[in-house]
């Protein structure tokens, strides 16, 4: 029987990522053997540069480009990715062949005081990497200090036990995965923050005509988490954003119904677009078309390539 060689990054998020998705492989195709799966890891440039800000060295897609390119070069069968981090055009040659169900989509704040984030005293140093949570920080409370933090959950909660910060937001589905739950202080509604597209989405990436290999993988994709992770995807393709935009897409499906929010910030969390709207399920293209054009229609077509363009100092201090 054929190997199949799934690429990963080296975090243990990467790797509890994978086995995720060989657990759910080796059920919906018993006559798998464990032994005929390897995990080839792969040190990306994102993994590799732990100090400069991502949106000045490439973005997200820096998690993702050695990965890939071995896909191309065929010498991986699958890639696994984090499916926030995915540009929000696909690479050519390549699909997102399944989608595994959606983990906890919540932002989560951690602290060594167990408060909320309006019980941190003013000045407190915020952790995080990401200008949509600055931004959304600076919109809940502007006389918080936000100081960029990166590297992997692990090493960024030594930050904050160094008190090198006082608290950091992360996403809720990681911190699960890695058995952090018990350092959470407060999990944040979606009207608190609104987390990113396909925020706790896991895909499985293939090459486009490997027909065999995505006839194998499809038996573990989820329906709804493949229709919500498409649909968050589209209205980012829709404002002609990306993943380092500081922009939140939510969608959530319920009784054939699709709803699907979406909100985008100034860089210092000033100003807040909003945007909403539902259709049944099998229209979630047009939704997010729609959703996308509500948005357009009150910031202009060019107002996400300026803030993309806006290379400022992400440190802030009131």
């Amino acid at each position: 029987m054929k190997k199949i060689i799934i690429g990963s990054r080296k975090s243990r998020m990467a790797i509890a990522q994978t086995n995720e998705f060989i657990d759910k492989f080796l059920v919906s195709n018993p006559h798998f053997k464990r032994e005929n799966i390897e995990i080839k890891t792969v040190a990306t440039s994102g993994d590799i540069n732990q100090m400069d800000r991502l949106d000045l060295i490439g973005g997200k897609g820096l998690f993702i480009r050695e990965i890939e390119q071995i896909l191309l070069n065929g010498e991986i069968d699958v890639a696994v990715h984090s499916m926030k981090d995915m540009p929000t055009l696909m690479t050519v040659g390549t699909k997102i062949s399944s989608w595994l169900p959606r983990g906890d989509h919540h932002e989560a704040l951690i602290n060594n005081q167990n408060k909320t984030i309006m019980e941190l005293e003013s000045n407190s140093v915020i952790g995080t990497s990401s200008i949509r949570r600055r931004s959304q920080i600076l919109n809940l409370r502007r006389d918080l200090v936000i100081k960029l933090i990166r590297g992997n959950v692990d090493t960024r909660i030594d930050k904050l036990n160094r008190k090198e910060y006082d608290a950091l937001i992360l996403g809720h589905g990681g911190i699960k995965r890695l058995n952090f739950e018990h350092k959470v202080t407060q999990i944040f509604s979606i009207n608190e923050i609104l987390p990113p597209a396909c925020q706790a989405s896991i895909g499985i990436q293939t090459l486009e005509e490997d027909n065999e290999l995505i006839s194998l993988i499809s038996n573990t994709n989820h329906q709804d988490s493949s229709i919500i992770g498409i649909t968050e995807r589209k209205v980012l393709e829709v404002l002609g954003a990306n993943c380092n935009s500081p922009i939140g897409v939510y969608a959530s499906i319920r009784d054939n119904e699709i709803h699907l929010k979406t909100e985008i910030f100034s860089h210092d969390g000033k100003e807040k677009f909003y945007a909403e709207d539902s259709s049944k399920v099998f229209d979630h293209v047009n939704l997010a078309n729609k959703v996308g054009g509500m948005i357009i229609d009150q910031v202009g077509t060019n107002y996400i390539k300026e803030l993309d363009n806006l290379k400022d100092d992400f440190n802030y201090t009131p």
